[in-house]
């Protein structure tokens, strides 16, 4: 069947591309969901959710940062510390979380920089990153 795989329990999961696709459904007003959903595929939907961090809605792109940072792989770090620079205080708030859950050294620049210059909201955030970044 295209779209589907089949693990070894016989439990047929929906691809990446399938969730990605009902994602980018502009006429969908729950596609926030597939977020959430692409995000349990893993390093399998991570090109896709990082295409996801530009979604015209707040939401998608929480949700997709979110994501990323549970998925915690170093390939996600570059298109999270753009994200720092998201014109919605929330998405920079969860995307300073994920980096610090990326649990990448690199990010301390960027999270340092955040702390800088952005609202007290985000500063905490980036700060318990920091945190968690230097405790390794």
């Amino acid at each position: 069947m295209p779209g589907v795989k089949v693990s070894a329990g016989s439990k047929v999961e929906c691809m990446p591309e399938r969730s990605y696709q009902k994602l980018k459904d502009r006429a969908n007003a729950d596609r926030w969901k597939y977020a959430v959903e692409l995000g349990q595929h893993g390093r399998d939907a991570v090109d896709l959710l990082v295409d996801s961090l530009k979604d015209e809605d707040k939401w998608v792109r929480y949700l997709v940062a979110d994501a990323l940072g549970n998925i915690r792989d170093p390939l996600v770090l570059e298109p999270l510390v753009v994200a720092l620079g998201d014109v919605d205080q929330d998405v920079r708030f969860v995307v300073a979380e994920a980096l610090g859950r990326v649990g990448d050294p690199r990010a301390l620049g960027p999270l340092e920089q955040t702390c800088a210059v952005d609202n007290c909201y985000v500063r905490i955030a980036a700060e318990e990153a920091i945190a968690r970044l230097k405790q390794g």
